[in-house]
């Protein structure tokens, strides 16, 4: 990261704990391990951050109560192929951390994602994501009010650098973030209906046969505007919209930036306690009774318990007490209301999140089932997924943490916006009908980008 990769920064007072960085650097500099240098700051929401960095690599997480933004990049964790988590997790557990000046209860966290499957991100527009990228950012400010520089002995000599970044932080604190809308649609291109129908006939008929049991198929709209996307502006629009969500934003080095508001958590680890979402069948929402239609659909329970029955089949591969309940409910969002089953469980010996994001990334809820001849057929029939309906979030160096699903998003590079969404195809599928539920779940995005229903 490199001033010129952020907004102009005025002159300021620098006033706001230069003494505590100076301090934390003098240690840094006699360190064999990273140091972090932890400075208490005013609360602003994650967009004020992503609008002061324009560039530099990023990663913002917001689900709850928790809410974090990493800038820049301390350390680099990349993964490829079948190795690609655990290849992160060697990394991560290789990093080296020294004292924490200023809050000696800061947990570093490493923040990033994966690919939908192993080659699914080598080409445009997903180039730069990879099969697995995560960072211990150089910078992290989380929202209970705290922003720590993660620096090494020879970084640490550099402290000109680190105040001059401090003081575009100190910036983006005071003044906040003012919204903006996105520039005006000029072009939408929704893709082929028609092959797209074509496309579950295809599944349903395969299912007939006993080929699979289910499979997602994925849509993917671009939109293109009058000027560039403004990715801040973006994820505040998801913030307001789609608080009941998990709202992410990651941009590695020298890549577009993906934005989501997520309604669906692939797992959360503390120590052994396990917990994970099953979230499939869906109904558009309406002024009907939809829930009472909803739970009533034998299409959307058959599909809602491949879900279930796989997550619980995973966890306890792993060796672990899994509680679930026998009847799903309701999870209701702006668009739409889907069938939710909240797991549970409890691992038998601590385990790392990203082994568990292993054992069950993707459910059928993001790639079908079987599962190995349902993501053939994705790989066969869609363009390359890159890190749509994958695993992203967040862990620290315990094996701690959390990620979602990244579904309802878009890949934001210049004027143009990708952006997805996904049917789960069973037996008793009307093509008609999810085509309509694709379009309803396009409507996040869309929705946020100013786009006309």
């Amino acid at each position: 990261m490199r001033l010129d990769d952020r907004a102009s920064v005025p002159a300021i007072d620098r006033s706001l704990d230069d003494h505590l960085l100076d301090a934390g650097l003098a240690i840094a500099r006699t360190s064999t391990a990273l140091t972090f240098v932890a400075l208490p700051v005013p609360v602003v929401s994650a967009p004020a951050l992503v609008a002061a960095w324009r560039s530099a690599p990023i990663v913002a997480w917001t689900s709850g109560a928790t809410s974090m933004v990493g800038v820049g990049i301390a350390r680099e964790l990349r993964g490829s192929g079948d190795a690609r988590f655990t290849d992160v997790i060697d990394a991560a557990r290789a990093i080296e951390v020294g004292t924490v000046v200023g809050h000696r209860d800061w947990v570093p966290r490493i923040l990033g994602g994966v690919a939908f499957a192993p080659g699914a991100a080598d080409r445009a527009p997903w180039t730069g994501f990879g099969d697995a990228w995560f960072a211990l950012p150089r910078w992290t400010y989380t929202n209970d009010g705290w922003l720590v520089l993660a620096v090494d002995a020879r970084e640490a000599r550099n402290d000109a650098r680190w105040h001059d970044e401090l003081a575009a932080f100190r910036v983006a604190l005071a003044t906040g973030f003012a919204q903006r809308p996105q520039p005006a649609m000029t072009r939408i291109d929704p893709g082929d209906a028609d092959e797209w129908r074509d496309s579950v006939r295809a599944i349903t008929a395969a299912i007939a046969r006993g080929d699979y049991a289910k499979v997602v198929a994925a849509r993917r709209a671009l939109v293109t505007l009058a000027g560039e996307a403004r990715p801040a502006d973006l994820l505040a629009e998801l913030d307001a919209r789609h608080g009941e969500c998990a709202r992410l934003l990651v941009r590695p080095p020298n890549a577009a930036t993906l934005v989501a508001a997520t309604p669906e958590r692939l797992v959360k680890v503390a120590g052994t306690h396990v917990e994970c979402d099953a979230l499939a069948g869906s109904q558009p929402r309406s002024d009907r009774d939809d829930a009472a239609a909803l739970r009533a659909s034998g299409k959307d329970r058959r599909e809602h318990a491949l879900v279930v029955d796989a997550i619980v089949t995973a966890l306890t591969g792993l060796g672990a007490r899994v509680e679930a309940g026998t009847e799903p409910g309701i999870r209701t969002l702006r668009h739409v209301l889907h069938l939710h089953t909240p797991i549970t469980a409890t691992l038998a010996d601590k385990r790392h999140v990203l082994e568990l994001v292993a054992a069950l990334h993707p459910t059928p809820a993001m790639g079908g089932t079987p599962t190995d001849v349902a993501t053939e057929w994705i790989a066969e029939h869609e363009p390359a997924r890159g890190w749509y309906a994958s695993p992203v979030g967040w862990f620290d160096l315990d094996g701690n943490g959390e990620l979602a699903v990244a579904i309802r998003c878009g890949l934001l590079t210049g004027d143009r916006v990708d952006v997805w969404a996904g049917a789960g195809i069973v037996a008793g599928s009307d093509p008609d009908r999810e085509l309509a539920e694709t379009d309803v779940k396009l409507r996040a995005m869309l929705g946020a980008l100013g786009v006309p229903a």
